[in-house]
């Protein structure tokens, strides 16, 4: 194996702008003031107002914005009327009444994950987080964990605090304590722990009249004055999660219901919750809540029903439109350029002219989307894991009448399985499924399968597949990548590479870590304008020079390498939980990460380009990335553009076109005496490209050329700089 030595630049590169879409449905906590409505969810902070029993979402706050990270966990509201915002990784932002945001963070003092359950704005500002109590009377915080209070606290992980005369109780992890009044933080003697309520999850505190209550994970226990803490033995539900007052009743939020209780008895409800977890509840009036909800079924609150209002089993929710979910899968591009994303919990969602149009009834299961490919024909491949595939034909309206929807399974198509984790489309329009087989049936059958079909005619399907006994390595294919002819494709599978014609059976091309390759867990693969193909394995990235089967490693890229794809002016993405690189034609590498770039985890799942309007969008567990290139493919004849420029032929680069319609063009290279160097006809802007040879078949020299482009009668000159 080969080492190809780059240059690796840090820095934010040529983007010029990152565009964030996320999902504001999974709600954290909630701020009722008069009829407004505040919510702080997993995709940022909305604003919103109650009228005439629903809400009115105005604007939303998000990151990049108004904040320093778009999951937003709590609110709070202190004596000057400045909105306090806690996050789950970019510390404390505040809104402030006099305009404008104030930041907290690091350098402020709070802990390095920045990880904020709760805030209480009083004399002395109290900050709960996953790595202990902070505490800031000037302008700097204090850290309070197990260490430095002695073991006066029981966990470093705060998830509730809640202020009394005689103290601050603070809910842990571990239990519930006091901190007494007036008395210093580090001294364990500062702290007053409850047998009772020692070694329970602590979600939330409320202190009503002279009762305070606190909700663990699986019971509901107050406090009387002059008593200690017991349990409800009468509330009936189980996992109590939010606690609200109002008049003399009290709502607590659970895990799919509601109960309110007045004083003598409990009553509740689930009807409109389902598997929503009520993770904020607050009173609007004697006979009106409003709740916070986020799916039971999602990683870090990615995605739910948002704010509700109503009370028991009536409740009417929304939330501000965005993403589907902040937990993503997979992402791609249709024909209209209309952008397709799949989800982990919320099916699948198109986002055009009209905003987000989502699919989740229309799909064979809305979980678990991993693979999603848009064809040649305007529909779009969307495959939920353990159930086949769906063929969604959309019109391109958020009218459905007219669209057409096929699922495909192992029992009616010729799918090996129902467990499809990569797609790929040949030039011709034959569809590439990888699978693997189901945890529970490992003796599936398992492989790769390749659909040709017209599309959207079941009738019309032929079938073949490339299993283990055809020569695959592993039948746990994690990734396939087309080729020029129908029958081949390349599969990367657990246990090696392998390029196969699925007609004949036939193994053309089988690589393991004995022939270079850094792992033999394949994830992704890529195949560049000059044939090279890119190969992401759990141990880094490589690539495959076909002509002479060398591999070479990409130094700088290591890792986990998830995801790999091409963008319109031939540069390759990366990603690696290490960060997002973006390797140029010359070698030259961008790396992104959560420090130079608005990027708020490396935990990205897929990518896909609009290389006409010169788009790169990625998906991750943090919602959608719009990334702006420098050149879109489409445009005019004025915008015409060749690249790369400098342009190194001779090593791994071949020269293309941007920036003009994909119709038919001439392009002729002439050097500075006028001589014609080189020329092709009757070109389209996506299938031109250009080694370097002159018109005699020899290496064009270093120096200064003149490019001219003609179409439509129209032409275009300009300077391309070679470099040997």
């Amino acid at each position: 194996m080969t080492l190809l030595m780059l240059s690796c630049i840090i820095l934010t590169g040529r983007i010029s702008d990152w565009d964030h879409y996320t999902h504001f449905g999974g709600v954290s906590d909630i701020l009722i003031e008069d009829s407004s409505v505040i919510g702080a969810t997993s995709g940022g902070v909305i604003f919103g107002s109650i009228e005439f029993g629903s809400i009115v979402w105005d604007s939303t706050w998000t990151c990049p914005g108004n904040l320093a990270h778009s999951d937003a966990r709590c609110l709070a509201r202190d004596s000057f009327g400045n909105l306090w915002i806690g996050t789950n990784g970019g510390g404390i932002d505040v809104g402030l009444v006099s305009g404008g945001v104030q930041h907290y963070g690091q350098l402020e003092g709070l802990p390095i994950s920045l990880a904020i359950n709760c805030i209480l704005p009083d004399t002395t500002i109290w900050v709960g987080t996953t790595e202990g109590l902070c505490s800031r009377e000037l302008g700097y915080f204090e850290v309070w964990t197990e260490f430095t209070t002695g073991g006066g606290l029981p966990s470093d992980i705060i998830n509730c605090v809640a202020s009394v005369d005689s103290g601050l109780f603070v809910g842990t992890s571990d239990g519930l304590v006091m901190l007494r009044s007036g008395q210093h933080p580090g001294q364990p003697g500062s702290w007053l722990k409850y047998p009772a309520v020692a070694n329970i999850i602590v979600q939330d505190i409320l202190v009503a009249g002279d009762t305070v209550w606190a909700a663990s994970t699986d019971a509901l226990y107050y406090l009387a004055d002059g008593q200690d803490w017991k349990l409800d033995s009468s509330y009936p539900g189980s996992y109590p999660i939010s606690l609200a007052s109002f008049n003399g009743l009290l709502a607590v939020g659970g895990k799919g219901d509601v109960a309110i209780f007045d004083g003598s008895q409990w009553t509740s409800g689930s009807g409109g919750v389902g598997t929503q977890m009520v993770q904020a509840i607050s009173w609007i009036s004697v006979d009106s809540l409003a709740i916070g909800q986020y799916s039971n079924y999602t990683v870090n609150r990615a995605s739910g029903n948002g704010v509700g209002i109503g009370t028991l089993n009536s409740w009417t929710s929304s939330w501000p439109q965005g993403a589907p979910s902040n937990d993503l899968y997979a992402v791609d591009v249709d024909s209209r350029n209309d952008v397709w994303v799949t989800s982990n919990r919320r099916g699948a969602a198109v986002y055009s002219e009209y905003g987000w149009v989502g699919f989740i009834n229309e799909l064979s299961s809305a979980n678990q989307v991993f693979a999603c490919l848009a064809d040649h024909s305007g529909g779009v491949f969307v495959a939920p894991w353990h159930y086949g595939v769906t063929w969604l034909d959309w019109k391109g309206t958020p009218d459905r009448s007219d669209d057409v929807f096929l699922n495909l399974n192992s029992g009616n198509s010729g799918l090996l399985n129902d467990q499809i984790t990569d797609m790929a489309i040949s030039p011709t329009g034959e569809v590439w499924f990888a699978q693997e087989a189901y945890w529970q049936t490992p003796s599936e059958p398992s492989g790769v399968c390749r659909l040709s079909w017209t599309p959207g005619q079941t009738e019309t399907a032929s079938w073949k597949t490339f299993e283990p006994s055809d020569g695959l390595p592993s039948g746990d294919v994690r990734s396939v990548e087309a080729t020029l002819s129908p029958l081949v494709a390349w599969m990367g599978t657990r246990e090696g590479l392998v390029k196969g014609n699925i007609q004949t059976g036939q193994v053309l091309l089988a690589l393991g870590t004995g022939d270079g390759l850094p792992s033999e867990d394949i994830q992704a693969l890529a195949v560049s304008r000059d044939g090279r193909l890119f190969i992401g394995t759990t141990g880094g990235l490589v690539f495959l020079n076909i002509a002479n089967e060398t591999i070479t490693d990409v130094e700088q890229v290591k890792g986990n390498v998830s995801m790999l794809c091409f963008d319109n002016l031939s540069c390759l993405w990366a990603a690696s939980g290490e960060g997002l690189f973006r390797i140029y034609p010359d070698g030259t590498i961008e790396e992104y990460n959560i420090v130079n770039s608005p990027l708020q985890s490396l935990d990205i799942r897929n990518a896909a380009c609009d290389s006409d309007n010169g788009f790169l969008y990625i998906v991750t567990d943090h919602g959608l990335w719009k990334l702006t290139l420098e050149q879109g493919m489409s445009g005019s004849i004025e915008t015409a553009a060749v690249y790369p420029n400098p342009f190194i032929p001779g090593d791994g680069q071949v020269l293309g076109v941007a920036g003009l319609p994909d119709e038919v063009f001439d392009i002729r290279l002439f050097d500075l005496t006028g001589k014609l160097v080189y020329e092709s006809l009757s070109q389209h802007r996506n299938a031109f490209s250009w080694d370097g040879y002159d018109i005699d078949g020899n290496p064009a020299a270093s120096g200064t050329y003149i490019v001219r482009i003609t179409q439509s009668g129209a032409d275009r000159f300009i300077k391309l700089a070679i470099v040997r």
